[in-house]
């Protein structure tokens, strides 16, 4: 599948929810929290639908350095996961790593991680750390990291302190991923991802999209290989 070039959804500037995230470290828990509840309301009335004309937003928000496989790999699986969901711990840890082994490896699936940061406040901060870490072509090993120090929701356990921790762990750039998380910079990346994700229909996490077609929740590798299969194919007969 040929690679996107897009940029970023964004908000306007003058957005409320954008002007109370970026008030300061006390008043920004209180605003992402806040906003996640606004998400949840809204999540919890929304219509559900798949296909690839409802996951056009998110397509829109590059996943360069957030995805594996080849880039004309027949079968693309955009999954949407929060950094505090345990079932999106335990599907990266074994369905995913089996995807991974079986096609990404043999060029037949490319996958994309989205956000879908809906948990909480350290939702979001893990999220933003996830994509300075991304800056620094660090994204999987991160992932891998935050999965690892995976604990109670909002317990502290994903907390700046923490986050800043696991990058000089996985030895990247201290300094600049400071500045980058500190800063905020990809805030508004995870919250649009998150919005496009709810736009898209989903409604809990993991959530993956094969192709277009809908997969819900840490399914075994054989429901997943199952759907797969079908698209690749359908992707051949296409040819």
């Amino acid at each position: 599948m040929p690679k996107r070039r897009t940029k970023k959804s964004r908000k306007p500037a003058g957005s409320p929810l954008l002007r109370r995230l970026t008030r300061g470290p006390t008043v920004l828990a209180v605003a992402v929290v806040g906003a996640i509840a606004g998400f949840v309301v809204l999540v919890a009335v929304s219509v559900m639908t798949t296909g690839d004309d409802k996951i056009e937003r998110i397509q829109d928000i590059s996943a360069e350095g957030r995805s594996r496989g080849s880039d004309t790999a027949p079968v693309t699986i955009i999954t949407f996961g929060d950094f505090q969901c345990p079932m999106c711990k335990r599907f990266a840890e074994t369905t995913g790593n089996q995807i991974e082994a079986e096609y990404i490896a043999n060029d037949l699936v490319r996958l994309e991680y989205r956000n879908m940061a809906f948990l909480g406040a350290e939702s979001v901060w893990a999220a933003e750390a996830a994509q300075c870490a991304t800056d620094q072509d660090k994204f999987w090993e991160y992932h891998d990291k935050l999965f690892e120090k995976q604990a109670a929701e909002n317990s502290g356990a994903l907390s700046g302190d923490r986050l800043k921790r696991f990058a000089g762990e996985l030895g990247l750039n201290q300094e600049a991923f400071d500045e980058c998380l500190d800063s905020h910079r990809h805030q508004q990346l995870v919250l649009d991802e998150t919005e496009a994700g709810q736009e898209a229909g989903v409604t809990s996490t993991p959530w993956a999209f094969v192709n277009g077609e809908t997969v819900k929740g840490a399914q075994p590798f054989a429901d997943f290989q199952r759907v797969i299969d079908e698209q690749l194919e359908e992707a051949a007969k296409a040819q």
